[in-house]
């Protein structure tokens, strides 16, 4: 259950119909999560996602009238609050990138078991970023250049600290409690180190400095 008693709101888009049947049965299968609305195409999602007000999307990225990214973008433009996971059979630069950064929480390949299937949804409602190992090691090696590192004002030794604990997938509480400070201090490190990085969100600041080299993914 989530913390206020009810269950994940999931709200799911892919033009498939069967993988909407298949997603649908496995996650009502599970006593915290309950699928509150499902579009089999883009325009459809991007009309509806902010009126349910889900707390997870589980977008795929080629379907018709608009794609998984532009669904992505609009979303968290209109409503930001909401998470999205990309859950999809593809992982090319182009929409691995595209993806991440119209700011999606999290990307999986559909191969993965249902049970991680579960996990993300469960990770990205609380916050964490989640991306499939493949994509993982693509965002480091790939060809995303991140607003300038290292240029401006550095970071000090506490907000690295920080920076690798959000990479951990850590929540702010969960960060405070490992280095014994507040959560309200903790808030102040994360937005000190997104104006330092350059960065909008927590994921674009991690994938940042893990592609700089500051931290590591998957330590």
């Amino acid at each position: 259950m989530t913390a206020g008693g009810g269950p994940i709101r999931v709200y799911l888009a892919d033009d498939h119909g069967l993988v909407r049947f298949g997603m649908k049965s496995l996650l009502e299968s599970e006593l915290d999560i309950e699928v509150v609305g499902e579009a089999a195409d883009g325009a459809q999602a991007t009309a509806e996602i902010c009126e349910v007000q889900p707390d997870v999307v589980v977008l795929d990225l080629r379907m018709p009238e608009s794609n998984g990214i532009e669904v992505c973008a609009a979303v968290k433009e209109q409503c930001p609050a909401v998470k999205i996971l990309v859950l999809t059979s593809y992982d090319e630069d182009e929409e691995v990138f595209g993806a991440i950064n119209a700011g999606a929480d999290g990307y999986l390949l559909k191969e993965n078991r249902p049970e991680q299937i579960i996990y993300a949804i469960r990770a990205v409602k609380d916050g964490q970023s989640v991306f499939d190992g493949s994509v993982a090691g693509r965002i480091i090696a790939g060809p995303q250049t991140p607003k300038s590192i290292g240029e401006g004002e550095p970071l000090s030794e506490r907000e690295i600290e920080v920076l690798q604990l959000m990479a951990d997938g850590m929540s702010n509480r969960e960060i405070g409690q490992a280095l014994w400070i507040s959560e309200t201090t903790v808030k102040t490190h994360v937005s000190h180190i997104l104006r330092k990085l350059g960065q909008q969100d927590r994921t674009q600041a991690v994938l940042a400095a893990v592609k700089a080299g500051m931290i590591r993914l998957g330590r």
